[in-house]
């Protein structure tokens, strides 16, 4: 049985105050926890169930306070860009937890980035990405890379074994 904790009951990594026009990677709380061996979770739908299964001793969360950006373009040129609206950013969080439904998980928590370790046997979060989507990998898999329960029972597997 897997288990969905998105930590509402845990504080922030560090107290970001204000909206800043800089994309989340950016953040200076972002980056100085990057410098601390953290990485930002990937924003992805696929991984949208990550930090609700990723153990609470390797995850920590920051209010996200960045800007994200709708560039138009004209001839493959950006002619244009303009920061997302909140209409946008709400359509945005209610498509996520749509999916989240969909596998059964809990909505998420609005307003957070979260940041994630490694474990110390894998060299990056990325490797940890890399490994879920091995076995799906194969033509004879019965593991589609989604946001579906089979996946997010298979990365729950292999992150507690990972981490154990």
């Amino acid at each position: 049985m897997v288990s969905f904790d998105w930590g509402l009951d845990e504080p922030a990594a560090t107290p970001g105050v204000g909206c800043i026009a800089v994309p989340p990677a950016d953040l200076p709380e972002v980056v100085e926890l990057v410098g601390q061996g953290w990485s930002l979770a990937p924003e992805e739908p696929l991984w949208v169930f990550l930090p609700a299964i990723w153990p609470r001793t390797h995850r920590t969360w920051v209010a996200d306070r960045s800007t994200r950006w709708v560039e138009h373009s004209r001839d493959g040129v950006v002619v244009e860009r303009v920061p997302w609206s909140a209409d946008v950013y709400a359509e945005v969080e209610s498509d996520y937890n749509g999916l989240l439904a969909e596998a059964e998980i809990p909505p998420r928590p609005a307003n957070r980035l979260w940041l994630l370790k490694p474990p110390s046997s894998v060299v990056s979060v990325q490797a940890v990405l890399d490994r879920l989507l091995e076995p799906t990998l194969s033509p004879d898999s019965e593991i589609v890379p989604s946001c579906n329960s089979a996946f997010v029972s298979h990365a729950h597997r292999t992150i507690h074994a990972l981490f154990s």
